[in-house]
């Protein structure tokens, strides 16, 4: 079935019908090999999971490049295909994050859920040392499901300071966060930063969630797809001395402090 849709985005992901005829958002990397972008968006997916973020189902998927059809151009060319994308479901019932306007009343602030992922989410981020979300630019989607509204974490192609495995991992700065969104006081309330218990739910199982992707990194890593041209010997080095090493998670509860005294 062909391309159903292109985004004009970073990435330029397409809209496509899989074999269980579910739509999904399929990224690529523009043909370019090593493919580091989904590598980190599949590494930081299945990091996520680890931490207990929502995120949207994934899967690795093959785009056969004869069903461009009539979205062939600058940003949509058979070439972008020839290696596996990385895919998301798509639902229609999904919102963007910026569409919620900071400007929510107490009861439609019950109806988020796991609306105090928010900080979680935000630390998550200091880990990860993630420049691809920020306050102008959250890449958070919220989804109607059966408890409420659920916010889930998305895009994750530049971990690792903007892709840079190689170089020290660098703090998080006030407006590259999350926490500078103005939902964030709206969901959670103006005084959240001084939420003592609020603030210790979020941190006191960082180091088990960092704990346990660092058990869980080979796994993740074998599922690489061989045509995405990792190097994973390498990767795994870089991991291990960036995200895993001795004092990291402490660093980033200091910084994620840091930035909730700006709040």
């Amino acid at each position: 079935m062909d391309i159903q849709q292109v985004w004009e985005t970073n990435l330029n992901p397409v809209l496509v019908v899989g074999d269980d005829l579910r739509p999904y958002v399929a990224k690529h990397s523009r043909g370019l090999v090593p493919c580091s972008v989904l590598c980190n968006e599949l590494l930081a997916h299945h990091y996520a999971r680890l931490w207990n973020l929502p995120v949207l189902e994934g899967a690795l998927m093959r785009v056969d490049p004869k069903h461009i059809g009539i979205h062939t151009s600058t940003n949509c060319q058979p070439r972008f295909f020839k290696t596996t994308c990385f895919a998301t479901r798509f639902r229609k019932d999904s919102v963007e994050f910026n569409r919620f306007l900071g400007s929510t009343n107490a009861y439609e602030r019950q109806r988020y859920a796991n609306r105090n992922d928010l900080l979680r989410i935000a630390l998550f981020d200091c880990w990860l040392a993630n420049d691809d979300r920020t306050a102008n630019n959250p890449n958070l989607l919220v989804t109607t499901d059966a408890s409420g509204f659920t916010i889930r974490v998305m895009d994750h192609e530049m971990l690792l300071g903007g892709n840079n495995p190689d170089k020290p991992l660098p703090d998080r700065t006030f407006g590259d966060s999350l926490l500078a969104h103005p939902a964030v006081p709206a969901l959670l309330g103006n005084g959240f930063c001084r939420d003592h218990e609020l603030v210790a739910s979020a941190t006191q199982a960082a180091y088990l969630c960092a704990s346990e992707c660092e058990q869980r990194t080979d796994e993740i890593l074998q599922r690489l797809p061989a045509d995405w041209g990792i190097d994973v010997v390498i990767f795994r080095q870089q991991l291990q001395e960036r995200l895993f090493e001795p004092g990291r998670m402490n660093a980033v509860i200091q910084n994620f402090h840091d930035l909730l005294t700006q709040c």
